[in-house]
């Protein structure tokens, strides 16, 4: 559930992942290491201390969206490379056997699996290893512009004003069901991973459905910067960039019912090789870590004390209570799955 759209650049001066892939160390079969990853994830500086530090020859294949780093993996063509990929494909990685697990004797520093990643680990754990390390986190948001909420005289702060009748036709969704049927479980105070079969909950989808005046995963933000729309639900990554850029036009709100999490794994498609060992225990240095939250838009959930940090250094927007409501998307049994289908496709699939 990563996002699909643009990242920042590291900082000004620093050049795009896309020149480091091109120039360096070239991979070979007994040092080199391949990672598939998307495009502007990663602080360039961090790339580049990582070839300093392991002497690793690199090679970086990128990738535009989460749905492309999932393909790849699907193609079953990973051999020794490592690849970033979603929490979303992690349950069907693992079924299909697509990626192995990971030793946990192998890598060498420990995670403290607190609230809320500790429902990760029951996806992810296999005995004494990993199906993939976390390394990075983002959320859903709301993000709107500043002089449209003026004109009411009031700020949004939570997931009920997409009812509110004032905002009705002026809001983007995301085309994502989980996103979209989430949310609205999240209003009438249920969990993400609820089932859908709240009573109230297909009316409500309802008339988020008519009050949407433009549905994407993608193209979101376009239409609140041209002023077409004034509201948008929207991913972390994607919105941090924005308010940076123009915080006098924009604000964000980071739900305060809570909101669902995304977390990006590195994963193997074989027992990993010293090369990808060293990449992998690289990210989960805990100063590593802190510059990766300090210098992107998506922070690790390695960060020490991250409840008392993450106000001022990591998500702005967000606050330790928010935070400590909001929760990871898990997958769905095979029943939700069916209900959370038909509602898709009678409800919001039109729009696609």
């Amino acid at each position: 559930m990563a996002t699909l759209m643009q990242r920042r650049q590291f900082c000004q001066g620093l050049f795009a992942l896309g020149a480091i892939a091109l120039s360096g160390c070239q991979a070979t079969a007994n040092t080199g290491l391949t990672v598939y990853l998307l495009r502007k994830s990663l602080p360039p500086q961090l790339i580049q201390r990582f070839r300093q530090q392991a002497g690793v020859g690199l090679q970086l294949r990128l990738r535009e969206t989460p749905q492309e780093l999932a393909n790849t993996f699907a193609a079953g063509i990973l051999g020794s490379a490592v690849l970033s990929l979603g929490d979303a494909w992690i349950a069907q990685a693992v079924a299909q056997r697509q990626i192995a697990p990971i030793p946990k004797p192998l890598i060498q520093n420990r995670w403290d699996w607190a609230e809320p990643w500790q429902p990760l680990l029951q996806l992810i754990g296999k005995d004494d290893a990993l199906w993939g390390l976390p390394y990075r986190w983002g959320a859903t948001v709301l993000i709107y512009r500043r002089q449209f909420f003026a004109d009411l005289g009031w700020e949004p702060t939570d997931w009920d004003v997409l009812w509110h009748p004032s905002v009705q036709g002026h809001y983007s969704l995301l085309n994502q069901p989980r996103e979209v049927i989430g949310l609205t479980l999240k209003s009438l105070g249920l969990s993400y991973n609820a089932p859908p079969t709240h009573p109230e909950l297909r009316q409500r989808l309802q008339r988020l459905r008519q009050g949407c005046r433009f549905f994407s995963s993608n193209a979101y933000l376009q239409p609140l910067m041209l002023g077409s729309t004034q509201l948008a639900v929207g991913w972390s990554t994607d919105v941090l960039p924005l308010l940076k850029r123009d915080p006098q036009t924009y604000a964000a709100v980071f739900p305060a019912s809570g909101t669902a999490l995304w977390v990006d794994l590195w994963v193997c498609g074989q027992n990993p090789d010293a090369a990808a060992l060293a990449w992998l225990n690289y990210w989960w240095q805990p100063e590593v870590a802190e510059q990766l939250s300090q210098f992107s838009d998506a922070p690790s959930p390695l960060v020490s004390d991250l409840r008392r940090t993450l106000l001022h250094r990591y998500i702005p927007l967000a606050t330790p209570t928010a935070f400590a409501k909001s929760e990871l998307l898990l997958p769905l049994d095979v029943a939700a799955q069916k209900r959370y289908d038909t509602l898709w496709q009678e409800m919001f699939l039109p729009l696609s």
